[in-house]
């Protein structure tokens, strides 16, 4: 499902762009590669970083076929948010102006455990999050 939106009023203007996702599981596969006993070392003799997943499932060793690691990746994404004002004769009869913010990815609300819930083929190998962009604008028209 989608959602998009525009508003106005007087000097400002504001669009919003959502989408919801329901009844989607993912395999994390991230998570059933790190979430076991045997990687809390590795091969330099170091200690590994281990997910907390690895005190829920008491795995000693890779259980890449269980269906511990399919988790419910229903999600609502806000895509896109811009806010604007218009400003008419600035400093001149001549010069107008209109000042912009708008975000990318602004948030995602989910119950899944992994970076993203949106992932191609149905099995998250992702370990980069999606970036967050900030634009701001000035445009000046004379």
């Amino acid at each position: 499902m989608g959602l998009t939106s525009s508003f106005r009023y007087k000097n400002f203007d504001a669009m919003v762009s959502a989408r919801v996702n329901l009844g989607n599981y993912v395999y994390n596969n991230v998570a059933s590669d790190r979430a076991v006993y045997s990687s809390l070392y590795n091969q330099s003799g170091f200690f590994n970083n281990l997910p907390t997943q690895v005190n829920l499932t008491k795995f000693r060793n890779p259980q890449y076929w269980s269906d511990f690691y399919i988790e419910n990746a229903s999600f609502f994404r806000l895509d896109n948010i811009s806010v604007g004002y218009n400003v008419d004769k600035l400093f001149t009869e001549k010069l107008d102006a209109r000042f912009s913010l708008a975000v990318q990815n602004a948030f995602v609300i989910t119950k899944y455990n992994g970076l993203d819930p949106e992932v191609d083929g149905g099995i998250d190998n992702n370990i980069y999050p999606r970036a967050r962009t900030f634009v701001l604008g000035i445009n000046v028209n004379f």
